[in-house]
């Protein structure tokens, strides 16, 4: 590191103004331009000025990382000193800092569950909140948290930082007129207006030797511009890097190193603040990226242009040491907007996503947050859908008071509706809540497995038919022996399998399980597991249709069933309605409204979870061939609706169980024989028929003294199977029994003569 790095930044001739705006004021808000060293600068100003901690907030884990690294290095260059205890980081699952620490670097998450838990900023210590401009869910109740801490406690003060920021604004809703504006470095960055990515990638290759950070929407476009340029890097040189939320922090970190034919990085807007790349001396932006929105009350993932202040933020990352350029193209066919037709700045995270989660996190401290004053505040229609999703979940009563399910939910960091499951698990085995904090970390990071026509390889991983996230477990299991490139040709993504592993250790911690391998669930485990993973969507159940959409039960929002399910032929299903936006081969952009992570839903689990929705109509005793138990079918009326629902497996060992077994089976088996000879009986004369009871017959000498085919070995079971097919009744003889071949009914037809009155169509057409 240069050591006059630090007294060559802007931040320096602003020194003394800084600390003395927080000594007077409680509220200071400070804008200052990319590269003029805000975020390593002011929080030692401060530090050395005698506050006893100063916390400060960045919104990525890298970025907290990263900093930390570089003030201590920065700080053990002015003191001559080890600055390892005095700076410090600290995220939800990492912790780097002492009781020495003076600077402590945290993600937002976290001091927001400090500031609301009563342990955060105390006494002689300032808050910094960095990045202000990416308003999360979290930055906004910061400030709003940080506006009602400065009203009631005259000690308490707060610095708010950000290179793109309405200050004016900020300072009216604060009260305060402590505003410092810092310029950036001189360091010139041109800007133009490019045609291509990938036209100009393979430019920047021609004449390698630059540093150039690539911004692409997200890890699948950055896989493809990867895999495009792949060849003519290798053959300049120049390493191609990518850099994501989802990678190692080893890999992450390669974006960092020096190489000696430069590097092309290709990131999400993980690298768009607070993460410093120094050799940056070309950004090349798509202007776009995948973020999360609510459309029509879902969630979806979409890929949006971004704003003016983005585009800044983006630029901003060159001409850190030298002059530097900035070039906004468009990727592939997607549309990319010239700077001056973009919004000014983004829409915030709370105005454009769920917050059940937040408006449960509130209520657990005895905030409401219709009460909090925010800076941008959420819908009126938002917080109606957040109660509602919260009492459906049985968090909150339709007072707005917090049970103790939701007392129980706000200790898990998931999503609302997975933490309902861990809840309806956590006084069964630990067994079963292993298996089900697996289940959750799996669906955590997106799923393992491809939605692709050809990426069906993976469903010979699994027997599950009656829960995807079952089914996905199954798989988690298997690739773990895998190799990274026998996932990927099975269609398993492979990163979300690593990604998963890491948030399954969390999890594991986070529950106080002991982490081991995970193992096959078990029968008696698996009905516990259904039943949490209903509990935990029961306010999204669908009905099947005909056409085989899903129709909400009581929205009646149709969708399509997600091309990842392995579940068949069910009449009602719990899932989660999830909207994604894909670019389609012209160049437009499609958006898919799914149902995903689908689960069976019985008419026991209706009757027991949701006995206000339903009215029994009648019921009777059938032999389902999906479990090989006897279960109740029952027709039952939700609304205006009937629907035909399958209960639970009949387990009950009794005489005369295992009658009704037999009679069941040998119905069930006696209808699949008339099936197979309707069907033959179209294209042969003779079909041997078979008894009711002959069958019967042949099953009570098989199945004696059983309840299902689960009693009964492999061989027994595979023979037991046998007695619903037909060959197994007429023998040997079977094809012979069939008789002379029928003549095609549709080709005689064609061979005819077919009068005017009857044709179909009209010969002249």
């Amino acid at each position: 590191m240069n050591s006059s790095a630090f007294h060559q930044l802007p931040t320096l001739d602003f020194k003394d103004a800084i600390c003395d705006a927080v000594d007077r004021n409680q509220v200071v808000i400070l804008t200052a331009e990319t590269g003029a060293g805000k975020s390593t600068q002011v929080p030692q100003y401060l530090a050395e000025h005698g506050y006893t901690r100063v916390i400060v907030t960045q919104p990525r884990i890298l970025a907290a990382r990263n900093l930390t690294k570089r003030v201590r290095e920065e700080w053990a260059e002015r003191h001559t000193e080890d600055a390892s205890e005095v700076i410090g980081y600290r995220t939800a699952h990492e912790r780097d800092d002492s009781g020495r620490t003076q600077i402590l670097y945290c993600t937002d998450g976290l001091q927001l569950v400090r500031e609301l838990t009563g342990v955060g900023t105390q006494g002689k210590q300032v808050l910094v909140l960095d990045e202000v401009h990416e308003w999360n869910d979290n930055m906004e109740v910061l400030v709003a948290w940080s506006k009602l801490r400065a009203e009631e406690d005259p000690q308490f003060k707060v610095v708010i930082m950000s290179a793109t920021l309405d200050d004016q604004s900020l300072a009216e809703y604060f009260g305060t007129t402590a505003v410092i504006k810092v310029p950036g470095r001189h360091h010139e960055v041109t800007w133009r207006k490019g045609e291509n990515i990938l036209d100009e990638l393979f430019r920047q290759l021609d004449n390698p030797g630059r540093n150039i950070l690539t911004f692409l929407p997200g890890k699948s476009e950055i896989q493809d511009v990867t895999d495009a340029l792949a060849k003519k890097a290798e053959e300049t040189g120049v390493p191609i890097i990518p850099l994501h939320s989802q990678l190692e922090l080893e890999e992450q970190q390669k974006a960092f190193g020096s190489y000696p034919n430069g590097k092309i990085i290709l990131s999400t807007n993980i690298a768009q603040t607070s993460v410093t790349i120094d050799d940056i001396d070309r950004v090349i932006d798509s202007g776009l990226e995948r973020r999360a929105e609510v459309r029509s009350g879902v969630e979806g993932l979409f890929i949006a242009q971004i704003s003016q202040a983005d585009c800044s933020q983006r630029a901003g990352r060159a001409g850190r040491t030298k002059p530097g350029e900035y070039i906004l193209a468009a990727y592939d066919t997607l549309p990319c907007l010239p700077f001056e037709e973009r919004d000014e700045y983004q829409v915030p995270e709370i105005m454009r996503t769920l917050i059940d989660r937040l408006t449960l996190r509130l209520a657990n401290v005895g905030l409401d947050i219709e009460i909090l004053d925010f800076y941008h505040d959420p819908s009126r229609a938002a917080i109606k859908r957040a109660k509602r999703t919260l009492i459906d979940l049985g968090a909150m009563t339709r007072a707005g008071e917090v049970t103790n399910i939701g007392r129980a939910m706000e200790k898990f960091p998931v999503e609302s509706s997975y933490g309902r499951m861990l809840v309806e698990v956590q006084d069964e085995p630990e067994s079963i809540r292993e298996a089900l904090a697996s289940i959750i970390a799996i669906q955590e990071v997106g799923g393992i497995v491809k939605s692709g026509v050809y990426a069906i390889s993976w469903r010979g991983l699994t027997s599950e038919q009656e829960s995807d996230l079952l089914a996905q477990y199954d798989v988690y299991r298997a690739a773990l022996m895998m190799s990274d490139d026998d996932r990927e040709a099975m269609g398993i993504i492979s990163k979300n399998v690593e990604k998963a592993t890491e948030v399954r250790e969390r999890l594991f911690r986070d529950l106080g399980l002991i982490l081991k391998e995970p193992e096959n669930i078990k029968h008696e485990d698996r009905q516990v597991l259904l039943r949490a993973i209903i509990v935990g969507q029961l306010h999204h159940l669908w009905v099947v249709n005909e056409w085989g959409r899903a129709v909400h039960l009581t929205a009646k929002d149709s969708r399509e069933l997600s091309k990842t399910t392995v579940v068949k032929r069910a009449k009602l299903l719990a899932g989660a309605p999830f909207d994604l936006q894909v670019p389609t081969r012209s160049g437009d952009l499609e958006t898919l409204h799914l149902v995903q992570d689908l689960t069976v839903v019985t008419a026991t689990d209706l009757e027991k979870l949701k006995p206000e929705l339903f009215k029994n109509i009648r019921a009777v005793v059938v032999y389902d061939p999906r479990s090989g138990y006897l279960v109740e079918k029952k027709l039952i009326r939700v609304g205006k609706q009937t629907i035909e629902l399958f209960g639970a497996p009949i387990t009950d060992d009794t005489s005369k169980s295992r009658r009704a077994f037999v009679r069941q089976f040998a119905v069930w088996a006696h209808r699949q024989t008339e099936r197979q000879g309707y069907n033959l009986s179209k294209y042969h004369r003779r079909v041997p028929q078979v008894s009711l009871r002959e069958v019967e017959q042949a099953v009570a000498q098989s199945l004696q003294g059983v309840i299902s085919l689960d009693q009964l070995t492999a061989e027994n079971k595979q023979k037991a199977i046998a007695l619903s097919r037909l060959e197994t009744y007429a023998g040997d003889d079977f094809i012979r029994h069939l008789g002379k071949p029928r003549r095609d009914q549709h080709e005689k037809r064609r061979r005819g003569w077919t009068p005017k009155h009857k044709r179909k169509y009209k010969r002249d057409n």
